[in-house]
């Protein structure tokens, strides 16, 4: 089975639907904090999509337009809530061309699915525009190769290459779910 069709098989089963659940809601209410800091209204690329659960989270005014990338088209079929004018694209990070350039790009839980988060998210980096911010979210895990992504991450964004303004460890308190999540420009 390929990743694609284990991602599609995964989101006809429901393996994705506790991201609907109130325990995501502080990730994705940091991760609207964090597009914020984009000056108004924003070009948003948010690579990792999924459904649209950000959507939720976001007011349609703020967004002059919108890119969601995601490698599972099961759950870009479910999307809800895409703004006016805004696209979904099925297709893998590390193959996607950015349509433009962007006032905010997101990754949001898919540095994991690559072999070089860095790599990536310096190419990405090209099409954010002039005084565009980065977010990244990632959940923790203190082990294994998720670690060396996350550890990865940090250490580019606290480089000279970027300005980090903001970044953040959030825990839920009831099953211990944790993030990082990264602002930087």
């Amino acid at each position: 089975m390929s990743e694609a069709q284990r991602w599609e098989q995964e989101y006809q089963d429901g393996r994705w639907d506790f991201l609907h659940k109130l325990r995501e809601a502080p990730r994705y209410g940091a991760i609207a904090a964090y597009l914020m800091q984009a000056k108004r209204p924003y070009r948003l690329l948010d690579v990792g999509c999924g459904d649209g659960v950000l959507m939720q989270h976001l007011h349609p005014d703020w967004l002059s337009g919108y890119v969601g990338v995601d490698l599972a088209q099961t759950a870009l079929d479910r999307f809800q809530g895409l703004p006016p004018g805004g696209v979904t694209r099925c297709a893998d990070l590390a193959t996607y061309e950015p349509e433009g350039t962007f006032d905010a790009i997101l990754f949001n839980e898919v540095l994991f699915f690559t072999p070089d988060p860095v790599a990536e998210i310096n190419r990405y980096r090209a099409a954010l525009n002039p005084g565009g911010v980065m977010i990244v979210s990632l959940y923790v895990k203190d082990s294994g190769g998720a670690k060396a992504t996350l550890d990865a991450v940090h250490g580019l964004f606290t480089g000279p290459e970027w300005d980090l303004l903001d970044h953040c460890r959030l825990t839920t308190l009831g099953k211990g779910t944790r993030w990082q999540l990264y602002l930087a420009r």
